[in-house]
């Protein structure tokens, strides 16, 4: 009874097969070879045929076509799945077999292969439709792909472009991506973001990789030429390739043998391409003589609070520039001599923000100054000249002149910035010598303590008059270095050095406390970098590296403490701006070594 049950089935696979698609593995890999087979039934096949073509798409090349007949067997699920589900299964029937030899492309996901035609009776005909095959990442292959996408790779000299960060998981990434190595070269300054809100989706038409991308730079070259940016480096874990394990076991003294197929989990690394910039130099042509240096988008204003006012009094000199230009940095503009008037260092404000696909960077400078004397002064025109790359030209803005009118106060000039004389005994006035003349004073009898020594004839005296010359001279030492030290803008600064820096570390203990660790990080660096301008009166934000090493050279800051605090930065830049996280322990130990750089910075050579 079962034989006759499996010849009926097979006898309905015979009548229901068709022309069907399969293909020879189970995985069909990137960039490797495959098979793709085309049953067709003998008793199907038309008589006035062509040979079959293939018109391959979407980057799948076509090696060859072989052809075989065989005698396709069913096995019980696909009778029974045909005899009783009312399925078209082939079974037990002869077929011509085409094998159509494929390369897979680069790209992954559900592709067409593209279609099977055949000529019937002089007239093509498709087969098939389109073929749609899942491609899949090698196990060999990387795991993460990473790029580096420059927004321009032919700028001038100072001009501002960015670069886009991206990644791209396939199914076999595992995890522990860290970043090794996100050096940008030394011939840029580089305003880096935060990548910690980089989010990863699920890529269209393959929900098993995932990709995300973002700015994660604006840089500006320092230097004309031809420039690169290294490659930023990075680590992870990926699904190995598959290995066939045997195993020997024993069992009653006998030995059996199995087979299995293993996959481990092994550390991989990957990096992005190395990207050329092309760096032109800045044209001659047409340069201003007070050009400053900036290449950008950039706008210029400049105006006193005031024109009117009295000696004694201040009037403030407001200086604003704001462009797009070497991120964090702009150049101070010529000011005129202000010869008749006093000055105090001026104020400068900088801040930078990211403002659409650029980074935005302001300077507010304020000059406070006061007038000699009274009069009518004339304060020549502020220019500030720039390259604007997008036009191909210089720019120059201007600002003033402005006619100043200034009164006398009711101090006398330059009374403000003198230091009050003490004066004796009251002169006699006119109206008191007028009073003596007219009336006759008598002359009062001499008090008995009028017999009295003479307070000069005292030894006490002349002890207390002798004591008190040093002492004048010792006060009068102290309020003039107190007033040259406060009068000393870069004296101050040195002075509250430390106390700043003990604020900074407090901040970065907060942050460490939180598990904040981009504050951290963010807070080290700025310290630290802050704690460096405040110590040597230069300003190190916006230098390049190198910049930053040749200035403390300079000053005697000893080489093996230069090369420590380049290599602390670079290891803060990595923390900072990679996509994952250090661990605690790697976040204290930055702020222990950020605390030891600072004690090493007052060592000289």
């Amino acid at each position: 009874m079962k034989r006759i049950i499996l010849f009926c089935l097979a006898a309905a696979l015979c009548v229901s097969a068709r022309p069907s698609l399969q293909v020879d593995r189970e995985r069909v890999e990137s960039g490797k070879n495959f098979g793709l087979q085309l049953v067709f039934p003998l008793n199907e096949l038309p008589e006035n045929r062509s040979d079959l073509q293939m018109e391959t798409a979407n980057g799948f090349t076509l090696v060859g076509i072989d052809s075989t007949d065989q005698v396709i067997r069913p096995d019980i699920e696909d009778m029974f799945n045909s005899f009783f589900g009312g399925g078209r299964n082939r079974g037990g029937y002869k077929a011509r077999v085409y094998t159509f030899k494929l390369k897979a492309p680069k790209k992954t996901g559900r592709i067409s292969i593209g279609q099977i035609f055949m000529d019937i009776d002089g007239q093509k005909h498709n087969l098939t439709g389109d073929i749609p095959i899942n491609i899949q990442r090698a196990y060999s292959d990387d795991a993460l792909a990473v790029s580096l996408t420059p927004s321009k790779k032919s700028v001038y000299e100072g001009e501002q472009f960015n670069v886009t960060l991206g990644f791209h998981t396939y199914e076999h990434f595992e995890g522990g991506l860290q970043a090794t190595d996100m050096n940008t070269g030394d011939d840029f300054i580089v305003h880096r973001s935060d990548l910690s809100t980089m989010k990863f989706e699920p890529v269209e038409g393959n929900r098993r990789e995932m990709q995300a991308s973002a700015k994660f730079a604006w840089l500006a070259s320092t230097k004309s030429g031809n420039l690169q940016i290294p490659p930023f480096k990075f680590k992870y874990t990926k699904r190995g390739e598959p290995k066939v394990v045997e195993e020997n076991k024993q069992m009653g003294g006998m030995t059996f043998s199995s087979r299995s197929v293993k996959q481990e989990s092994v550390e991989a690394e990957t990096q992005t391409p190395t990207i050329n910039i092309t760096v032109k130099p800045l044209p001659t042509e047409g340069k201003p003589a007070n050009f400053s240096g900036m290449v950008g988008n950039y706008s210029f204003s400049a105006d006193f609070d005031r024109t009117e006012l009295k000696v004694g009094e201040a009037m403030t000199l407001t200086i604003n520039i704001k462009g797009d230009g070497l991120p964090g940095s702009i150049t101070d503009p010529k000011l005129p001599d202000f010869v008749e008037f006093r000055s105090v260092p001026p104020e400068n404000e900088l801040n930078k923000k990211v403002s659409g696909n650029k980074v935005i960077t302001t300077k507010n400078i304020r000059v406070f100054l006061y007038p000699k004397k009274k009069g009518e002064f004339t304060i020549p025109e502020i220019t500030y000249s720039w390259f604007n790359p997008s036009k191909k030209k210089y720019e120059t803005a201007k600002a003033g002149p402005w006619y100043i009118v200034v009164e006398k106060g009711e101090a006398a000039p330059e009374a403000i910035f003198q230091t009050p004389v003490a004066q004796g005994t009251a002169a006699v006035q006119k109206q008191e010598i007028e009073s003596l003349g007219s009336d006759i004073r008598f002359i009062h009898q001499v008090n008995e303590a009028a017999n009295n020594t003479a307070p000069y004839k005292s030894i006490l005296y002349w002890v207390i008059f002798a004591a008190a010359i040093p002492f004048y001279l010792i006060v009068t030492f102290a309020v003039r270095s107190r007033r040259k030290h406060n009068s000393d803008a870069a004296l101050v600064r040195k002075g509250k050095a430390n106390k700043m820096l003990k604020a900074r570390f407090a901040d970065a203990r907060e942050a460490l406390k939180k598990g904040d660790a981009k504050a951290l990080y963010a807070a080290l660096e700025n310290g630290l970098i802050n704690y460096l301008s405040d110590k040597t009166n230069l300003e190190f934000k916006g230098m390049t590296r190198p910049q930053m090493k040749e200035e403390l050279a300079k000053l005697g800051v000893k080489d093996e403490t230069i090369a420590a605090i380049d290599s602390w930065l670079e290891k803060c830049a990595f923390a900072r701006y990679a996509p994952v996280n250090p661990t605690k322990e790697e976040q204290q130990k930055m702020l222990s070594d950020v605390e030891k750089l600072c004690e090493l910075v007052g060592c000289r050579k």
